[in-house]
């Protein structure tokens, strides 16, 4: 299933406000997660996200099209993907799904199921919300299952999930399931 344009709006919609209920959880942290702490810093872009952005959204934000193949990506993805980087803060309501999914992350269960667990990457930062493991707003939680249950349609982002979570039970991350 190809994601179109009301499909991302909807899927936008589903992640506001975000994980706290009633502030920015980037005033827990001077927005630690949207600091450009090198130039290549910044995430990959969903298939079909880009449609999400457009001419006016340049001051803020610049991508790259980069070959999945050069790059750690499942053999699905055969298309370019494009990874964006922030030029400074974002208009909040402008933010892409890995930022509106951060600090919970999809897996993929090896029997199937999807569960949203503590992000596991490696950042150049803290996040108090995972350090804390911190209750987060429970609309926000409800909205992402939605949203990846629905992102996961598309077969290269179920893909890209599967790939992600056998690579971390590989890695033997310790996984933290958000209940």
């Amino acid at each position: 299933m190809e994601l179109t344009l009301i499909d991302y709006q909807e899927i936008y919609e589903l992640l506001n406000p975000g994980p706290l209920d009633t502030k920015d959880c980037g005033t827990l942290c001077k927005a630690a997660c949207c600091q450009t702490y090198n130039q290549d810093m910044g995430m990959y872009l969903m298939p079909g996200e880009e449609k999400m952005f457009n001419s006016e959204d340049m001051d803020w934000l610049s991508w790259e099209t980069h070959n999945p193949q050069n790059y750690d990506f499942p053999g699905s993805w055969l298309q370019p993907v494009y990874y964006a980087k922030c030029l400074k803060p974002c208009p909040r309501e402008k933010r892409p799904i890995q930022c509106r999914t951060f600090p919970l992350t999809p897996h993929i269960t090896k029997d199937g199921n999807l569960i949203l667990i503590w992000e596991t990457l490696k950042l150049p930062y803290t996040c108090p919300l995972i350090e804390k493991k911190s209750s987060l707003n429970s609309n926000y939680v409800e909205g992402l299952q939605k949203a990846w249950s629905k992102l996961i349609k598309n077969s290269l982002i179920k893909d890209l999930i599967n790939w992600d979570s056998r690579q971390r039970e590989k890695e033997k991350l310790t996984l933290s399931p958000y209940l």
